[in-house]
This record gives C-alpha cells, sequence and structure tokens, in this order.
C-alpha cells in the first residue's frame, strides 16, 4: 500500500504557483505555518526535541492569535498544524482557535500526546481539522510510561481517547484524518509489533513509523543508530500488517536511511520562504530548530501584524541567510522537517542550460 499523504516525501510539487513566486521574488508567504499554543506539557517524552523551549510557562493570548490567523488567511498562508513546544490541547481556548483558523480559510492540524481528549473537545474541534495525529510510541503500557515518562494509567486514557475521536468522526461521518505515531527509539523498538497489533483493530486511518531526529538545542541529549537490520527488521513487520490486517502502515524508510547515513543532500536552506513557526511567546522564526535564535526571526505577533512579520525586512534577511549564510553541515539537524522540500529546491535551483530542450 502506497503513503496516500506523501509523509515521507514533500507536497511542494503540488505548488508550483508559489514556487514560481519564489524564483522571482524570493520573501513569498509560507505555505504552511506551525503554531505553538502552549510551551508547557503533561508529559516528559525521552525523546522530545524541545525541552529546552519549555522553562517557562507561557500560551498565546486567543484574541491577538485569532487576529493574526485572519491576517494569515489573507496573505496566502494555506495550513497551520497546532503543536509545537507543548501539548497543544492544555491550551484553554484550543477549540475557538481551532475554528478560527479554519474559517479564515486555513486548513488545520494537530498533533498531540492525546491523553486530555475527551467526547466534548473532539465533538468542537474535529469538524475543523484536516488531520489528527497522535504521538503514541508504545504499544503497552510499560513501555508508554517509560517513553513519556507518566503513570502507566495514561496509557489506557490515551487509548480511550483515541477511540473517542475514532468513534465521533464516524458517527459524524467527518472528513478527518486519524494517525498514531509511533517514533523509533531503543526504549520502544522491541514494542513496535504490539504497537500494530493493538491499533490494528482501532479504526484509525494510518500508523506511521518515523524515525527519531537529533535536535542540536535538546538539552538531555541522547541518539541512536538505525543499522540496515533495524530498518530491514521494521520494513518486514510493516509489511505484514499491511498484508495480514490492511493497515495503512506508513514506513518512513527514506528517512531512517538518511538518518542512518547521517549527512544532509543539500546545501542550502531554501525551505525558510515556503514555512513558519510561530512559538507559545508570540516571536515567528523562519526555522523552528532556531527558537531563540534571532538569526531566524521576523517579529513577533503581539508586537506586529502578519504583514510586517511575514514581508518584513527581518524575514527577508533570514530568508537570505538561510540560502547563502547558514552552515547547513554543522547547524542542522539531520532530517529536519524540510529535509526533502530543500532537495528538491536545490535540485531545481541548480538550472541547467538548453531548458526549452525538454
Amino acid at each position: 500500500m502506497t503513503d496516500n499523504y506523501s509523509i515521507d516525501g514533500h507536497k511542494l510539487i503540488w505548488h508550483l504557483d508559489r514556487v514560481h513566486a519564489w524564483q522571482v521574488q524570493r520573501v513569498i508567504p509560507p505555505i504552511y505555518v506551525e503554531i505553538s499554543p502552549v510551551s508547557f506539557c503533561n508529559h516528559r517524552c525521552v525523546f522530545c526535541g524541545v525541552d529546552f523551549a519549555m522553562q517557562k510557562k507561557q500560551q498565546l493570548d486567543t484574541g491577538i492569535l485569532c487576529e493574526r490567523l485572519k491576517e494569515m488567511g489573507s496573505l496566502g498562508v494555506k495550513s497551520i498544524m497546532y503543536a509545537g513546544e507543548g501539548e497543544p490541547l492544555l491550551h484553554k481556548d484550543l477549540p475557538r482557535i481551532i475554528s478560527v483558523t479554519k474559517k479564515s480559510g486555513i486548513d488545520v492540524a494537530i498533533t498531540t500526546n492525546g491523553s486530555l481528549g475527551n467526547s466534548q473537545i473532539w465533538t468542537e474541534i474535529l469538524p475543523y481539522l484536516a488531520w489528527i495525529k497522535f504521538s503514541v510510541d508504545a504499544g503497552t503500557a510499560a513501555v508508554y510510561s517509560k517513553v513519556h515518562k507518566v503513570a502507566a494509567n495514561f496509557f489506557d486514557k490515551t487509548l480511550y481517547s483515541i477511540k473517542q475521536a475514532v468513534h465521533i468522526k464516524n458517527e459524524k461521518k467527518l472528513d478527518v484524518t486519524i494517525g498514531v505515531q509511533f517514533l523509533i527509539i531503543e526504549e520502544n523498538i522491541t514494542d513496535i509489533r504490539n504497537a500494530l497489533e493493538l491499533f490494528s483493530s482501532f479504526g484509525i486511518d494510518y500508523f506511521v513509523l518515523k524515525p527519531y531526529s537529533l535536535h542540536p538545542k535538546m538539552l538531555k541529549k541522547r541518539d541512536i543508530t538505525y543499522t540496515q537490520d533495524i530498518i530491514n527488521g521494521v520494513q518486514s513487520i510493516a509489511d505484514e500488517y499491511r498484508a495480514q490486517h490492511g493497515m495503512h502502515v506508513v514506513l518512513r524508510k527514506s528517512a531512517l536511511e538518511m538518518y542512518k547515513k547521517g549527512t544532509k543532500d543539500f546545501k542550502h536552506c531554501y525551505a525558510l520562504p515556503f514555512w513558519g513557526y510561530i512559538s507559545a511567546n508570540g516571536d515567528f522564526y523562519t526555522c523552528s530548530v532556531f527558537i531563540g535564535d534571532e538569526r531566524f526571526g521576523a517579529g513577533n505577533i503581539y508586537a506586529d501584524d502578519m504583514q510586517t512579520v511575514l514581508f518584513g525586512q527581518r524575514r527577508e534577511n533570514s530568508i537570505e541567510f538561510g540560502s547563502n549564510g547558514l552552515a547547513i553541515k554543522d547547524e542542522c539537524r539531520v532530517n529536519c522537517r524540510m529535509a526533502r522540500v530543500n532537495e528538491f529546491l536545490e535540485f531545481l535551483n541548480d538550472r541547467p542550460r538548453h531548458i526549452n530542450f525538454v
């Protein structure tokens, strides 16, 4: 079964109008923005790459954010995912925020650990979502507790929450995609089969197996080595559950192999114009890896409207820096979110001669 969502690739080829605008003027409105509603979380996952950004308890002001969402919609932002530094469900106004996002003409998604979900909140937000992804990363309570650093009973809470979401989707015939994510690390790698067995009967739309990626600013630094035997073993299990259970299992094999390789197949970050990140204190960054780094800061939603943020000198300078000044080899993470986009844009930017001879 193919990856219907192109999770292991990129989708920029379906936005060639925006790509052409970038080729001409470089500074364009982003297609995608990630927003962190809060800077705190009810879990303490061992793989958390943004532990450095969770030192202060902050959350976005609902009124200001909603105004900026309307501005982003009018300026051409096409999608927003709520995730970021903390657990988005901890923002008390998240249902309103999601509703305003969709009504502003922007597709909406959310990544969550899901343990705080219930029938009421899913009833309020699922009708507006394009997709929701639950970060579970385990197939048993013991492993879940070890990986997410919570009490074992959180596992059952999360499973019940996911079941409620699936039930409401089906009951109301909603066009929302429900996925479960499993990030492969040493603590859970032997739990993959248990997780696939468990979720094969949940009625979710897909189950994704993805590699870890070391964040350069992570406080509790850790890493993992993916050998070819590990990749082949995970591939075998994924193929088995696709064939026997009809599950839509997305194995991010290309990303696993790239992490095993340990290199970046691009020399410039051309992706910065196509996305952005709003932190829980309102700062807009051209790259989420560099939260707190002024080289990637473009403004703050409390002080600036989105016209100023997206088309101001600070964002223009950051985009130029990503293209020609950033030390990709030393500063960027392997398999960053925009890795496949950067590979595509680097290929596109390396224009050959005689292009009319197709």
